[in-house]
């Protein structure tokens, strides 16, 4: 049996903000997804964690779904998608931008803890269904689109980049 050649669509798109907060005391970074009509930027305390509001971004959040075989991708642990500009050598993402010589255009897939502290990061099925998305429409001429997980990048928090906040997502190339 041959394996399908998807044919994704997005499915359960939500409108909102990935918010991204701070705890001094550890130097944790976590995010989240909210739908409220404004970002939330209250303080609060988690145990011995004390968060605070440090930016937000409109984004939007989805899964994928195979209009073939019925295949859904959940991307729960996407909170957002971010068109890097990064020109940092020393970053996997900056070098891999460079390497691509303006024959591809790379986006980063955030995930809710960009410090990375708890050894988790976007899935592998979630990057390889969100490359074969944005590329499957793309003509021999296009650009390539190149997703990789938030954890390539050296500090996310301070990577050049912006966040993808409509449906259209490829609207960028």
């Amino acid at each position: 049996m041959n394996p399908c050649t998807h044919q994704w669509s997005m499915c359960h798109v939500r409108h909102g903000y990935v918010v991204v907060e701070g705890c001094f005391e550890c130097g944790g970074r976590l995010s989240f997804f909210s739908e409220e009509p404004l970002p939330p930027v209250d303080e609060h305390r988690d145990g011995q964690h004390f968060w605070s509001y440090l930016g937000s971004s409109q984004t939007v959040k989805f899964d994928l779904h195979c209009c073939k075989c019925g295949t859904t991708v959940n991307l729960g642990d996407v909170n957002g998608i971010m068109f890097s500009e990064c020109q940092d050598p020393d970053c996997a993402v900056g070098a891999l931008l460079a390497g691509q010589g303006g024959r591809a255009l790379v986006y980063v897939a955030l995930c809710p803890d960009s410090t990375h502290a708890r050894g988790r990061c976007v899935s592998h099925d979630g990057v390889a269904a969100l490359t074969e998305y944005f590329n499957q429409d793309l003509g021999p001429r296009d650009r390539k689109i190149v997703v990789v997980p938030c954890k390539q990048c050296n500090s996310i928090d301070r990577c050049r980049g912006t966040v993808i906040a409509d449906v259209g997502l490829t609207d960028i190339q």
